[in-house]
């Protein structure tokens, strides 16, 4: 769902009020869960066109003394994962939103979608069928949940270029920077091959909040 490549501000610079204008959810993409005021919202992104020395959100990524090893494809799953949640929280900062902490439960629950998703050979919400969001996340004291996905091969798979792809997609970075987001969890799963691509880096971003 979603392909990266939505056009951004011709000068690069976006206020979170002209974000928020052009990027307005489609009715499929908010599905209620267990009560009208439970909503999941999902995107999903591939790594095609994350080309940043064209793209105008490259304003949004964070400069690398900020976030190290944002760029570093060969660091350790724990560094790139740690880069990532810098990125992202820099991102919201940079439009004046509040930074999200760190959980555990969603960070698992990323990790094991990435697992599912590596398995099955299914680039998808719900691959081989199973269910989101997770049990253990429904039992987290939140009621609105997101999910970001990503994968590339190469250069086009570190933290940067994931976080790159997601804002040039306009359903991803309408979920970046919903102000309802209190806490975020990350994982890159790294697999032999994906949807016809050898060495892959699956990212998977989960987002929880209260509406």
């Amino acid at each position: 769902m979603g392909n990266p490549g939505g056009r951004g501000p011709v000068n690069g610079r976006l206020s979170l009020q002209a974000a928020a204008r052009g990027v307005s959810l489609p009715p499929w993409m908010r599905t209620a869960l267990f009560a009208a005021t439970v909503v999941a919202v999902m995107a999903a992104a591939c790594a095609t066109t994350a080309t940043a020395a064209s793209s105008p959100w490259v304003a949004y990524l964070a400069p690398a003394s900020a976030c190290p090893g944002a760029d570093d494809i060969n660091s350790p799953p724990q560094a790139q994962k740690q880069a990532m949640l810098c990125l992202v929280n820099w991102t919201r900062r940079h439009v004046g939103l509040r930074r999200l902490r760190w959980s555990r439960v969603l960070a698992n629950a990323a990790g094991s979608k990435a697992d599912v998703i590596a398995h099955c050979g299914d680039f998808s919400h719900h691959p081989c069928g199973t269910r989101w969001p997770a049990a253990a996340i429904r039992r987290t004291p939140f009621n609105t949940w997101g999910e970001n996905l990503f994968y590339g091969t190469r250069s086009i798979s570190s933290p940067r270029a994931a976080l790159l792809a997601w804002l040039e997609s306009p359903e991803h970075r309408a979920l970046l920077f919903d102000r309802v987001w209190r806490a975020l969890g990350v994982t890159v799963h790294h697999a032999r091959s994906l949807g016809g691509n050898p060495g892959v880096s699956i990212w998977v971003l989960e987002v929880a909040g209260r509406s």
